[in-house]
């Protein structure tokens, strides 16, 4: 254990010194990053902050889904919890946060590093290094291009210019659930361990790529482990993780990990790419890491120098083999550079440090004065670096801003298809429901996953007709279409123009149009009869034939009308004139948690071709309809998992 007082002072410098380089972050709201995710993220926390008592179905993305298939949520709820207790902005909340996680890194770093065994100065050196230069730049020449050159902060860029919030902070937590993993293989008792496994969860909670960064990290500890920690400290680590998902299960159930791992292969060209030989060239690099920590635990090196080599031989063999298009050992492996270069730190701080005691006074002060100004130099730019990617953003010149805007006062509860920088933003600013949204990950809708290919080339007479028909089937009532004066970083439409002829404008302003798309009404429900939705089992080739017909079917001005009005999130009203033989098109995705009434009485809820849901009310005449989300049936177990955990910790905890 080591004592806290004796490292205040590097603490406090360390924390003092990256809060400066972070200082315009922390005070920001909106920045001039409108090509980063920060959007979405942002868009989670404001969303949470205004719908605390009901989000577990989340209207906003994806025509609606379960909330645990956005993102992993323990960051938003804490920044919406500072939002909602701060009456600040999600977006200054977010950057508070985040801000606060970016400082806190080197001294995360620096504490694991003293544990594990280094020196107050060789910790310092490393958390120093880690805090004023990026080594990736000496390895990857395409990252010191988009920094501009050698000397700025990839963790700084990657933080505000790319959006990275989630996963900055898990990189800030995985040096304590190494230190607390091992300390409880010092101390083996309950409460070390529940320090352990909470660790873990929180991580688990906070980021995808950070957990995964984070088991790579566990496993080269372990490996690097002497002979009379090593099976400890394995049935350790196994524990404190199998426990540490459980604590987690209800904020990352199993329903939901499966639609993740689902959306693996669409999402990651390169890992999909490679799925036939990634796997295996994985487990060689993790044999051969074991084989070469087992060799190194036999020698004299420390132990920590011990696991940072390893850590950055096995991250370097991921990233720098990385190509998004062609190749992946994992899954966006390249967002492991960070994790490369803590490793590097770690490397070069110790053996910095090592030169530095074994030369003679001389050679100590001449080296100090060059580290010295090097570090003035590097806080110089680093702080030059964070001022300009944290520029406040001019809203008011925004399209971005200006589209979701008038949307807020003009298509309240209507859904819009929306794309780009604009879709990053949107719900940042407004409640207004997306077709698409973020994330992919959590994607569930086929169709929403493809329909851009649809929508944003330009193309002829027939490809127009199907544009129309997938939006109206789809439950769009608008379109925001970016022109060349919008702001939109990405404008992923192609010859916006086109859509004058196809749909009548609703507003123009800085560069975007909104379009309407005709419906017959605003309601997501429709009266269909039997084989008028499209079919489950439909052939891809088939599919835009059955999306036409569908569209034909629910714009059919003699049918009668379903009104439709969402109470709540999770809670809708149906009421229709009904045949018993007739049945209800609902434009929301099925899930197995949607359960439907009629006075009283359960009826069937099934999924079309689509995803969307089928109601069958068999019922005649007036027919009014409760649909109700209760959550997927691994809800309540997931739960239950969660405090059976917790409890456990608990008895852990309390017990000596």
């Amino acid at each position: 254990m080591i004592r806290l007082q004796r490292h205040l002072p590097p603490v406090v410098a360390l924390a003092a010194l990256n809060g400066w380089i972070c200082a315009p972050l922390l005070a920001a709201g909106y920045t001039n990053q409108f090509s980063s995710i920060d959007g979405a993220f942002i868009s989670i926390a404001r969303y949470l902050s205004r719908h605390w008592s009901d989000h577990s179905w989340w209207p906003i993305w994806h025509c609606g889904m379960p909330y645990e298939d956005t993102y992993v949520p323990l960051l938003h709820l804490i920044v919406a919890g500072l939002a909602s207790s701060g009456r600040i902005s999600a977006a200054h909340a977010y950057h508070i946060v985040v801000g606060t996680a970016y400082v806190l890194g080197p001294v995360t770093l620096y504490l694991m590093a003293v544990y594990l065994g280094a020196g107050r100065g060789a910790a310092l050196l490393s958390a120093a290094i880690y805090s004023l230069f990026s080594p990736s730049v000496l390895l990857m020449p395409a990252v010191a291009r988009d920094l501009g050159g050698f000397w700025f902060g990839r963790r700084m860029q990657i933080l505000t210019v790319y959006g990275e919030g989630p996963h900055i902070s898990a990189m800030t937590l995985l040096p304590v659930a190494i230190a607390a993993l091992a300390y409880a293989l010092e101390k083996r008792t309950g409460r070390s361990f529940a320090l352990a496994t909470t660790a873990l969860a929180v991580i688990f909670l906070v980021n995808v790529p950070g957990t995964m960064a984070t088991g790579v990290a566990v496993f080269c500890w372990l490996v690097v482990q002497p002979a009379g920690s090593r099976r400890a400290a394995w049935a350790i680590a196994a524990g404190a993780a199998a426990l540490a998902y459980a604590l987690a299960c209800h904020g990352i159930p199993p329903s939901s990990e499966l639609v993740v791992l689902h959306n693996v292969g669409p999402m990651h060209r390169g890992f999909s790419a490679a799925a036939k030989s990634a796997p295996v060239l994985l487990l060689a690099l993790l044999g051969a890491a074991a084989a070469a920590g087992y060799r190194l635990s036999r020698t004299r090196v420390p132990l920590l120098l011990r696991f940072a080599i390893l850590y950055f031989v096995v991250t370097a063999a991921v990233v720098l083999t990385a190509s998004p298009a062609k190749f992946e050992m994992l899954p966006q492996g390249g967002r492991l550079q960070l994790e490369m270069e803590m490793a590097i730190c770690l490397i070069a701080g110790i053996g910095l440090w090592h030169v530095y005691r074994r030369a003679p006074w001389r050679l100590r002060l001449i080296l100090a004065l060059v580290l010295a100004i090097g570090a003035g130099y590097q806080l110089k730019n680093y702080r030059s670096g964070a001022d300009i990617d944290t520029r406040p953003a001019n809203l008011a010149a925004r399209s971005e801003h200006a589209s979701a805007m008038w949307a807020d006062a003009n298509l309240a509860g209507e859904r819009v298809y929306v794309t780009g920088s604009d879709s990053f933003w949107w719900n940042t600013f407004t409640d207004v429901p997306q077709v698409i949204g973020c994330c992919d990950q959590g994607e569930s809708l086929s169709l929403i996953a493809n329909v851009h290919y649809l929508v944003d080339p330009p193309a002829g007479p027939y490809h127009e007709i199907l544009t129309k028909a997938y939006l109206e089937a789809l439950g769009a009532q608008a379109i925001v279409v970016s022109g060349p004066q919008s702001t939109d970083t990405y404008k992923d439409i192609q010859a916006p123009e086109r859509f004058d002829s196809m749909f009548p404008v609703l507003h123009r302003e800085l560069g975007d149009t909104i379009y309407a798309v005709p419906q017959r009404s605003t309601s997501l429900a429709h009266v269909v009869h039997l084989g008028e939705t499209v079919p489950t089992n439909v052939a891809s080739d088939a599919l835009p034939y059955k999306i036409y017909a569908y569209s034909l079917v629910i714009g059919d001005p003699t049918r009668p009308a379903a009104d439709f009005q969402w109470l709540s999130d999770g809670v809708a009203h149906i009421r229709a004139q009904l045949k018993r033989e007739d049945l209800i098109s609902l434009q929301v995705p099925w899930f197995s948690g949607w359960k439907a009434f009629v006075g009283g009485r359960p009826i069937p809820v099934s999924p079309d071709g689509i995803g969307f849901q089928v109601l069958h009310p068999a019922c005649d005449g007036a027919c009014e309809i409760a649909l109700r989300w209760t959550g997927r049936p691994d809800r309540i177990p997931s739960a239950i998992l969660s405090l059976g955990a917790l409890a456990f910790l608990a008895v852990l905890c309390a017990k000596r």
